[in-house]
């Protein structure tokens, strides 16, 4: 826990905030709005990995947001400084007391903006109450975001990844204010579109990042500074590869017919399309690729 950035005068928030959703928004928005205009630093501490990971041990994909696309979407957000603490043994092994007062000490904060079901310290010992209590005693005030609700459901990460591993994308924007979306680099992969003549973009992903189901999808890609549509397919390809293989995903731009190979790119799932289908050859493959490709641009231009 040595390696925290100082500042004189500031206000945070700890969590992880995965997905950074309504519900942390609303904190973020608060910590952001009140630091500003006291002329404070908004400060943002997080966790890799992620405690849950790293208590079961997960191997499986699980984050609805890396480190990088977490850290931009805090940026757009007006967060001044983002700090990832390594979750390891020792941090889980710090007493709440310990660490909040090491905390406090490394940055002067005024205010702690939490979460209903904020917890930290060995054992999740401390909660809401405990914090403010250490409040009272170092000199900080601590606000609580109580949960939200969308109709019937609380706003969770563990709702949301339900939602994204079922390939439900188009339902998910009311939650996170956005489409569920993949920041990352084309990268090389068989060549196989472009034989066909659609040439797709093979997009990177770190392994425990959670993708949506398998099938085709609607989207729309942001490459520098433009936005095209782009029909993506998420899968395994079992038209061509009998047996299971890693998992790809492969954009086709609509409208783009430039080299964006080691380029950084954002793709927005907006609406599923289908299922990943093995075809009985090529050509029945390639006319329903044109259709997803119409469909793509129907729902996307009408977006």
């Amino acid at each position: 826990m040595n390696n925290l950035n100082h500042s004189l005068t500031s206000r945070l928030t700890i969590g992880s905030f995965d997905g950074l959703h309504i519900g942390h928004q609303t904190i973020i928005q608060q910590l952001v709005s009140n630091a500003h205009q006291a002329n404070q630093l908004a400060i943002v501490l997080t966790f890799f990995p992620n405690p849950t990971v790293y208590f079961r041990k997960l191997k499986t994909p699980f984050y609805l947001t890396t480190n990088l696309e977490k850290e931009e979407l805090l940026h757009q957000l007006g967060v001044d400084q983002t700090i990832i603490l390594p979750f390891n043994q020792e941090l889980a092994q710090t007493s709440a007391e310990d660490f909040i007062t090491h905390i406090f000490k490394r940055f002067q904060f005024e205010e702690i903006y939490i979460g209903y079901d904020f917890r930290f310290g060995m054992n999740r010992e401390g909660d809401a109450e405990k914090l403010e209590r250490f409040g009272k005693k170092l000199g900080f005030s601590v606000k609580i975001q109580q949960p939200i609700s969308l109709g019937d459901l609380s706003v969770s990460s563990s709702l949301i990844r339900t939602m994204v591993t079922a390939g439900s994308v188009e339902n998910l924007f009311p939650y996170l204010q956005r489409w569920y979306s993949l920041l990352g680099e084309v990268v090389h992969g068989d060549g196989r579109g472009k034989k066909l003549g659609m040439p797709t973009a093979n997009i990177a992903f770190e392994h425990q990042k959670l993708l949506p189901a398998n099938g085709i999808y609607a989207a729309r890609i942001h490459i520098n500074k433009a936005v095209r549509p782009a029909a993506v397919s998420i899968g395994v390809r079992p038209t061509f590869y009998p047996t299971p293989r890693d998992r790809t995903v492969e954009a086709y731009i609509l409208d783009w017919d430039q080299d964006i190979y080691g380029k950084l790119v954002d793709l927005e799932f907006v609406c599923r399309l289908r299922d990943e289908i093995k075809y009985n050859n090529v050509e029945e493959l390639t006319r329903q690729v044109e259709k997803d490709i119409q469909m793509t641009r129907k729902i996307i231009e009408n977006e």
